[in-house]
């Protein structure tokens, strides 16, 4: 009887210990930016992104990004479609394009006409070169948007 009153106090202890919660309060939480999404931080790299607009059967697609201390920066968009099996998507025929600036800001927009009806996004690839020799290669991914 005496084991059964220890091994039930001892169960009581260790359910209790790991039960507490501790309450933590942030200081000034305002001089903090809250973003719904998570991103990487890159050293030359800032506000890459990639555009797709659908309007009938043709596409707009826009890829641009900016650096800090950025001497060159190269920008290869490609059309994509989803194959609508295991996460594939090909390249459009004709909707690949490429462009570099020997800027701190490049920007590329083209249009590609007569899709087909399937699910599209625009992939950017964007190769940035700072002042120093460093480089950082960012993919980024448009929106999903449907032709039907």
């Amino acid at each position: 009887m005496r084991f059964r009153q220890i091994a039930a106090s001892a169960l009581t202890v260790a359910c209790l210990c790991t039960c507490y919660a501790t309450t933590v309060f942030a200081k000034n939480v305002s001089a903090y930016s809250f973003s719904d999404s998570a991103s990487p931080l890159y050293d030359v790299a800032k506000n890459a992104y990639s555009e797709l607009g659908i309007t009938g059967t043709k596409a707009e697609c826009v890829s641009q990004a900016s650096g800090d201390n950025a001497v060159k920066i190269t920008i290869e968009q490609t059309l994509q479609k989803y194959s609508g099996w295991l996460w594939i998507w090909d390249s459009v025929d004709d909707a690949s394009w490429t462009k570099t600036e020997n800027s701190d800001l490049a920007r590329l927009a083209n249009t590609k006409s007569g899709l087909t009806s399937g699910t599209y996004r625009v992939k950017s690839v964007f190769t940035l070169i700072d002042k120093y020799g460093k480089t950082e290669t960012i993919t980024v991914y448009s929106d999903e948007k449907p032709v039907n």
